[in-house]
């Protein structure tokens, strides 16, 4: 064969190769990639059952964080974190007693890294796991007539912690873009010390996105 052809032969087989590389797999980090959105979150603390009503109220409360996974119809919740920062004072025949609460609660995640699993339905999460291990965990500082009584955190500061409990969300609902999310009230603990029910809603926007590898398919 001329050595010019014999040149051409070589580069196209050089040629083939070089596509047929590009064309292949890469492995698992490329080929099993998800959507992976992180979310910058506020919420409403709806507080309820306090010792004669005189703390109920709805504060606002945050910031806090959520981290979804989306895998086809499948949606891990990755992370979950708030801080709770609530003033309440109560007011009872010209007595007050004002409670300060300091905490943050976080989720904790099972051996794939989820913390709950849903499946995606239109524009809706539903959650078919609970928010597994969640933890409060600060401090609760009490002044007043009130304080270690009827419920009531005893006077000054003390610890406070809660958990770990399983709690169940209710469903998220996205924008089209799956840039927000929101969460309607839902129910999340009741505590002796101090006697209250809390129940929270919640509202994402995205902060962060990113492609990662899946993880326990």
């Amino acid at each position: 064969m001329h050595p010019t052809a014999t040149r051409h032969v070589f580069a196209m087989a050089i040629a083939a190769a070089t596509f047929l590389f590009l064309l292949a797999p890469r492995g698992r980090a490329e080929g099993a990639c998800v959507d992976e959105v992180e979310y910058d979150v506020t919420s409403s603390l709806q507080i309820t059952d306090t010792p004669l009503g005189e703390g109920n109220g709805t504060f606002a409360v945050g910031p806090g964080r959520v981290v979804l996974r989306f895998d086809g119809a499948g949606v891990k919740m990755a992370k979950y974190a708030m801080r709770e920062h609530v003033t309440v004072t109560a007011k009872n025949i010209g007595f007050r007693t004002t409670v300060v609460s300091d905490t943050s609660t976080t989720a904790t995640p099972n051996t794939c890294g989820a913390v709950a699993e849903g499946t995606l339905e239109g524009s809706s999460i539903r959650w078919q796991t609970p928010v597994r291990g969640m933890i409060t965990d600060g401090t609760i500082t009490c002044s007043g007539s009130f304080c270690g009584k009827f419920g009531a955190p005893p006077r000054g500061q003390s610890t406070f912690h809660d958990g770990p409990l399983d709690i169940r969300f209710s469903s998220f609902s996205l924008s089209p873009d799956r840039k927000t999310f929101t969460m309607p009230m839902t129910f999340m603990s009741k505590t002796a010390s101090p006697k209250q029910s809390a129940s929270m809603s919640l509202a994402g926007r995205e902060s962060k996105r990113a492609c990662v590898p899946a993880t326990c398919r």
